[in-house]
C-alpha cells in the first residue's frame, strides 16, 4: 500500500504526518468558531433603542389623517408602521402632549427643548410597546404637579403611544371592508390651544407561505454552477443583505432602530465570500466559504419575522425582502453544505495491488 502524490505527508504545526489532501483540523473545526462568533455578536451585542421597545414588523399600519384644528406649528407623523408616533414643533411655538390619564406627558419649548413629565404613569407604560412591566406610583393623582425633565433640544419627539397601535400580538378585527381597526385620538395643547390629532389603524393579511418555494431554486441555482461562480453568487446575496439592513436601519429614527445584525451578518459574509473568492487553496476557500454560508443562514434565521408578516419598519410593505430573503437561504445553505462537505471528508489512500 503506497500513498500518491510526491507529498504524500504533510506537517501542520506538529511533528505527526497527517495524509496528502487530508483537511487540517483546525480548518475542519473553523466553521464552528465562526458559528460561535456570529451567534455571540446576536446575543451579546446591545439593542440601539435604550428606552423603548424597537419598531418590529407586523401586519398593522397607523396613519394621521389630520389635525383639528390645522396647525403650522406642529407636525406628526407615524414612525415604524405603527410603533411610534413622532411630532416636529417648529421654532417659537410650543406643544404639551396629554397622557393617557390626562396628565402632562411631553412639552416642547418654544426654544425646542423637549421635556417629559417623569412623575407621569405614561412615561412608564411607554417604554414598551404592549405596556408589559409597566408599574405607575401607587401615590400618584393626575393632579399632580409635573415633574418636568428635559430629555432632547431639537424640537422634537418621538414616543410609544398605545392609542395608535393594536395592543395584543393576536389579529385584531376589523370593523369594514377596508381592514379599518380603530379610529385614534391623541389630545394636546399646541401654543395652549386644545388640538386634537386624528388618526387610523388598519390590518392587512400577512403574505402567503409562497416565498419559501423561492428557496428551491436559490438552492438549485448553486448546485449547478461552477464553484468560483457559487461564490460570486454568494457574495451578490450578502450584498443584498447589506443594503436591505442599511435601508431598513437609517429609515428610523433612532429610538425606532433595532440592533443593526443584517448590516452586520450581511458584512461579514460579503467579507468572507470575496476573501474565498481570491485564495487558490482548496481547503481556506472551503472553510471561508462555509463560515460566509453559516452568516448567510443566520441572518435569515434571526430576521424570518420580516417574510412572515406584511409590513417592515423603516420599508414598509416590501415585496423585496420576502423574495431576497429566501433566495438568500437557499443560496447560504447549499454554500454551508458544499463548504461542509469539502472540510470533513478526508481522502483514502490508494491501494497498489502490485
Amino acid at each position: 500500500m503506497r500513498l500518491v502524490g510526491s507529498a504524500a505527508f504533510k506537517a501542520v504545526e506538529t511533528s505527526e504526518p497527517r495524509l496528502a489532501g487530508s483537511i487540517p483540523v483546525h480548518l475542519r473545526q473553523s466553521w464552528k468558531l465562526f458559528l460561535c462568533a456570529f451567534l455571540g455578536f446576536w446575543f451579546l451585542s446591545p439593542a440601539s433603542s435604550a428606552h423603548a421597545d424597537p419598531a418590529r414588523p407586523g401586519n398593522t399600519r397607523s396613519v394621521v389623517t389630520q389635525v383639528l384644528p390645522a396647525s403650522n406649528a406642529i407636525e406628526v407623523s407615524i414612525v415604524g408602521v405603527d410603533a411610534f408616533v413622532k411630532m416636529k414643533v417648529h421654532a417659537g411655538h410650543s406643544a404639551e402632549v396629554i397622557g393617557y390619564d390626562e396628565e402632562p406627558y411631553l412639552r416642547i419649548d418654544e426654544k425646542g427643548r423637549v421635556f417629559e413629565n417623569s412623575w407621569s404613569p405614561t412615561v412608564v407604560i411607554n417604554k414598551t410597546r404592549y405596556g408589559t412591566g409597566s408599574t405607575s406610583p401607587t401615590n400618584y393623582e393626575k393632579t399632580d404637579k409635573p415633574i418636568w425633565r428635559q430629555i432632547a433640544n431639537n424640537g422634537e419627539a418621538i414616543w410609544h403611544d398605545h392609542r395608535v397601535h393594536w395592543m395584543s400580538p393576536l389579529k385584531p378585527a376589523v370593523i369594514n371592508a377596508n381592514g379599518l381597526v380603530q379610529d385614534w385620538q391623541i389630545d394636546m395643547k399646541v401654543d395652549g390651544a386644545t388640538t386634537a390629532v386624528l388618526g387610523n389603524l388598519y390590518v392587512e393579511d400577512a403574505p402567503g407561505s409562497w416565498w419559501w418555494l423561492l428557496v428551491v431554486p436559490g438552492a438549485a441555482s448553486v448546485l449547478l454552477m461552477k464553484k468560483k461562480l457559487c461564490q460570486v453568487v454568494l457574495a451578490i446575496a450578502s450584498a443584498a443583505f447589506m443594503v436591505l439592513g442599511i435601508v431598513q436601519y437609517f429609515s428610523l429614527p433612532s429610538p425606532a432602530r433595532a440592533t443593526p445584525s443584517l448590516i452586520a451578518l450581511g458584512g461579514v459574509a460579503l467579507l468572507l465570500a470575496l476573501v474565498a473568492m481570491t485564495l487558490r487553496s482548496e481547503e481556506f476557500v472551503a472553510a471561508f466559504s462555509t463560515a460566509s454560508g453559516v452568516a448567510v443562514v443566520i441572518a435569515v434565521a434571526l430576521h424570518r419575522n420580516q417574510m412572515n408578516h406584511r409590513f417592515v419598519p423603516g420599508m414598509g410593505d416590501a415585496w423585496c425582502i420576502r423574495a431576497i430573503l429566501p433566495l438568500a437561504l437557499g443560496i447560504g445553505a447549499m454554500a454551508l453544505w458544499h463548504g461542509l462537505n469539502a472540510l470533513l471528508r478526508v481522502p483514502q489512500p490508494l491501494v497498489n495491488e502490485s
